[in-house]
């Protein structure tokens, strides 16, 4: 119903337009009276025919508009719109009094007219919510609320890397992602893909993916829906192309573990989420020195080496440590080494656990 509606009107405004555009040209170049017709109805063909040709474009911006406003609605404060409706107001009066005068002395442009006002009401209109928003009325900042509620709640994108990492799962259970998880529906056949793979790995891949997208669904404290990228407008021949674009236009954040998807959406000024770099950020900070105690699990590929690994995965290189494999000891730290793998640590047997073990 919405979609008629909209061509209804594409159709009209093109019609509306063109049929102007035919009365300039004719006066333009005076032909006779019986061509004044033919032109006109050729340009209101040629109106309604643009009319249908913007319709998906049209239809598909109005939808995501619609969906930003009551998103924006739904986090403002009573002060906020308010403010809102007062610069609305006074950008609806402005725009009409631009107009009154074709109205008083030109009465020939009647309809000129209408659509100046119409035009001005709309820019001005927002022109008068932007500027009061950031205006401190009502005892505070609109704009300032406005801005912090979007920050905090921006809608992600989740992409098929981040849902077979994962890890995405337990930050939203634990309550540190905000806003609304959109799924697009090429990730989910992506990942359906992978379930169905022959080799066992992609396939255990998958199915993790697929089990993460159902329990995130079935967590009541998250909002997730399942989006079609090719409906909301979203270009691009390739999948990383499609979901960049659908949280551009959404206004979103596209969280991702793929580091070369990550670069290419920060150079397109995309905001973005590398979970791996949120995870290297949060890995525990050692200082040459420090002791701790590790599990030496495997040999070292030099002679009298041992391997042990942090909670978080970083690897540290025992000196002497493989006297102790497969035992919980106190180790020194020597030096770290930051590698394009990631971080690597050095360290000692601790002399207390030498003297306590004798080796």
């Amino acid at each position: 119903m919405f979609y008629l509606i909209v061509r209804i009107a594409c159709i009209g405004i093109g019609i509306g337009t063109f049929y102007f555009f035919a009365d300039f040209f004719n006066r333009a170049f005076a032909p006779a009276q019986s061509l004044m017709l033919v032109n006109r109805a050729g340009f209101m063909i040629a109106g309604a025919l643009l009319g249908i040709l913007i319709t998906p474009y049209t239809h598909n911006y109005l939808l995501i508009l619609h969906k930003q406003t009551l998103r924006t609605l739904r986090k403002s404060t009573p002060q906020v719109l308010a403010t809102g409706f007062l610069g609305l107001t006074v950008g609806l009066i402005f725009a009409n009094l631009v107009a009154l005068p074709i109205h008083l002395f030109l009465p020939a442009y009647k309809i000129f007219g209408f659509l100046l006002a119409f035009s001005g009401c709309v820019i001005f209109g927002y022109l008068g919510v932007l500027i009061f928003g950031n205006l401190t009325i009502f005892g505070s900042s609109a704009g300032g609320e406005i801005f912090k509620d979007r920050l905090s709640a921006h809608p992600k994108v989740l992409d098929s890397s981040v849902l077979i990492d994962g890890r995405i799962l337990e930050l939203c259970q634990d309550g540190f992602v905000e806003g609304k998880l959109h799924i697009p529906s090429i990730v989910l056949e992506e990942i359906q893909l992978m379930a169905d793979n022959a080799d066992e790995i992609r396939r255990k891949k998958g199915r993790r993916g697929l089990d993460v997208v159902k329990n995130l669904r079935e967590d009541e404290k998250m909002q997730v829906e399942i989006v079609d990228v090719e409906m909301e407008g979203a270009k691009g021949n390739s999948t990383d192309m499609k979901i960049m674009d659908y949280a551009r236009i959404i206004g979103g954040v596209l969280v991702t573990n793929d580091f070369n998807l990550a670069r290419v959406t920060e150079v397109r000024d995309i905001p973005v989420w590398n979970l791996n770099t949120l995870a290297t950020s949060l890995r525990i900070t050692l200082l040459p020195g420090e002791k701790i105690e590790v599990n030496v699990v495997k040999y070292g590929k030099e002679v009298g080496q041992g391997i042990a690994y942090l909670d978080d995965g970083t690897m540290i290189v025992v000196e002497s440590g493989d006297a102790f494999i497969g035992e919980t000891v106190v180790v020194e730290i020597k030096s770290m080494l930051q590698t394009v793998a990631g971080r690597l640590i050095f360290a000692r047997i601790a002399d207390e656990e030498r003297e306590k073990t004798g080796k």
